[in-house]
């Protein structure tokens, strides 16, 4: 029961809803991006999230925060905040190569347990970038770190009153593979992301693809 639990706590709470950068070809350091989301991953999530271009060790470089939670009236109280750095490794014309790092805390709660989880992400995306429009594909993974797991008073009540409260390392992890595309209109952006995704042991999640539409604003 217990490891189901942590399944549930790092599957219920959808992480790719941001892209890793959106079109690095129309952001120069000093821009900023106010950008909105909605993702199938595999519940429905909806984020907001902030991101500052920069120049770092002379590469176009992207911090960004975002809050995401699930959307609708579902029974579990998911939430997810997210800080990220994304940095460009290869310009060639319009092909560009960028890599991603982030560190995130995600929670969950229902009438069986509350969990925080600490994790990290790493994945990279390559492609055509122009001015209007850019193509890529990308690749990550997104690993649980440590869980903080808390059984509620009606599980012991109901279920099971010996269940033990406290942190679990290693709670397991998820890969990405899929493609994003975005297009220009004005000072905004939209943005497609698809893709597939497995557990770090390759079995298949309850959703085994992701889906994300989004819309961003460049601004000074």
């Amino acid at each position: 029961m217990k490891r189901a639990c942590l399944l549930a706590a790092l599957l219920l709470v959808g992480q790719r809803d941001l892209a890793a950068q959106w079109n690095l070809a129309r952001m120069q350091p000093g821009d900023a991006q106010l950008h909105l989301s909605m993702a199938v991953d595999p519940a429905v999530v909806t984020s907001i999230g902030y991101g500052r271009f920069t120049s770092m060790f002379g590469t176009i470089t992207r911090l960004g925060l975002e809050a995401g939670a699930v959307a609708g009236d579902a029974e579990l109280g998911d939430y997810r905040v997210r800080l990220s750095a994304d940095v460009q490794l290869v310009e060639r014309g319009a092909f560009r190569v960028a890599a991603s790092a982030a560190f995130m805390t995600r929670g969950t709660s229902n009438r069986v347990f509350r969990a925080v989880n600490f994790g990290s992400d790493f994945g990279a995306t390559a492609g055509i970038y122009r001015r209007t429009w850019f193509l890529a594909g990308e690749v990550g993974f997104d690993k649980a770190i440590i869980t903080h797991l808390k059984h509620t008073q009606e599980y012991r009540d109901e279920y099971y009153a010996g269940a033990k409260d406290g942190w679990y390392l290693n709670n397991g992890g998820t890969g990405r593979l899929g493609v994003m595309t975005g297009r220009s209109l004005g000072g905004a952006e939209l943005l497609l992301r698809a893709g597939i995704a497995r557990t770090q042991g390759g079995e298949a999640l309850a959703v085994p693809a992701y889906l994300t539409v989004g819309v961003g604003f460049g601004f000074e």
